[in-house]
C-alpha cells in the first residue's frame, strides 16, 4: 500500500519514465528488497493499479441490458476518476485500450448469447472503448449522465444499423 501510495505521489509531479525505484523506496521509506519483493519497475504498479480500477467498478451482470452495462460502467470509472487521473496524464500504459476494451466486453456481450456478428461486436467494443479512453484521458470533463447518453446512443444506433 505505501509503496502505491508513494508511486502515485511521484506519478502526479513528474511523468512514468522519470520515476525511479529509488525515488520510490526513498518515499515510501523502504528498502530496494522490499519493493522487488512486489514489483519488478513502477510499470508493474501502474498495471496493478489500473487493473484494480477497473475491477472494482460494476460487476458484469447477466440480467443487464446492453444500455445498463454502459451505464453501470461509465459510472463505475467516473466513480474512481481521482484515482484515475493521475495514471492517465502518464499516457505510459499503451495497453490500457485493450483493458479497458476487455472491461467493456464482458459487460456487454454474454458468452453465446444473441450478440452481433464478431466484426461488428468488435467494431463497437472499438468504438466505446476510444470513446471512454478520451473522456477518461480528458479529465472526465463531461458529466458521466453525458458520457452514458452518448455511449448508448451510439451503441444503439450502431446494433439497430446492422
Amino acid at each position: 500500500m505505501v509503496i502505491r501510495q508513494s508511486f502515485l505521489s511521484l506519478l502526479k509531479e513528474q511523468a512514468i519514465d522519470k520515476i525511479t525505484v529509488a525515488d520510490i523506496c526513498r518515499l515510501a521509506e523502504i528498502n530496494r528488497a522490499t519493493f522487488y519483493r512486489h514489483y519488478d519497475n513502477p510499470y508493474g504498479i501502474l498495471y496493478e493499479l489500473e487493473l484494480a480500477l477497473l475491477s472494482q467498478a460494476e460487476p458484469p451482470q447477466a440480467d443487464h441490458s446492453p444500455g445498463e452495462a454502459i451505464a453501470l460502467a461509465v459510472q463505475g470509472l467516473a466513480g474512481k476518476q481521482e484515482e484515475w487521473k493521475p495514471l492517465l496524464s502518464s499516457g505510459a500504459d499503451p495497453s490500457l485500450f485493450t483493458k479497458l476494451y476487455l472491461f467493456l466486453e464482458e459487460r456487454l456481450f454474454q458468452p453465446g448469447g444473441g450478440d452481433p456478428e464478431e466484426s461488428a461486436r468488435r467494431f463497437l467494443l472499438h468504438g466505446l472503448s476510444g470513446l471512454l479512453l478520451d473522456w477518461m484521458s480528458g479529465g472526465f470533463r463531461e458529466p458521466a449522465e453525458q458520457m452514458t447518453a452518448l455511449a448508448v446512443q451510439y451503441f444503439q444506433d450502431l446494433t439497430e444499423a446492422g
